[in-house]
């Protein structure tokens, strides 16, 4: 269980996640996709330490971010939307060497998903953080 300071943690990563999202909506609707699709994967990510520091107290930071997706499953639990923000926090980091390192640049498409998986978590992470959901 979360103490109160773990709590306001998970507020302030959930408020970092809600304003990488903003700005991930804002860089679509400006067709900047490459940037869209970084900021989504940084939402997605806060919106993982929101979730994991809430319900279990604490979040693990590393350079190996495959490890987050266990860490959100083990949180999660047996939650009906364990599988979904699964998916999509696998899907966000498997971009992420793609997006901020790679050459290419993001199409619309690609950003626009990233930003749904992106939306998803963060909007689970509202339900657990805000609604105690």
């Amino acid at each position: 269980m979360a103490t109160l300071e773990h709590r306001n943690h998970a507020r302030s990563f959930l408020r970092k996640a809600e304003e990488y999202l903003a700005s991930a909506d804002a860089n679509l609707a400006a067709q900047r996709y490459t940037v869209a699709a970084g900021d989504a994967i940084h939402a997605g990510i806060c919106a993982k330490d929101a979730i994991v520091t809430e319900l279990t107290g604490t979040t693990t930071k590393g350079k190996d971010h495959t490890l987050a997706v266990k860490e959100l499953r083990r949180a999660l639990g047996q939650r009906p939307d364990a599988p979904g923000a699964e998916r999509a926090l696998r899907e966000l980091i498997s971009s992420k060497a793609d997006v901020e390192y790679g050459v290419t640049l993001i199409a619309a498409v690609k950003a626009e998903a990233l930003v749904r998986r992106a939306r998803s978590l963060v909007e689970l992470a509202v339900r657990i953080v805000r609604l105690n959901g």
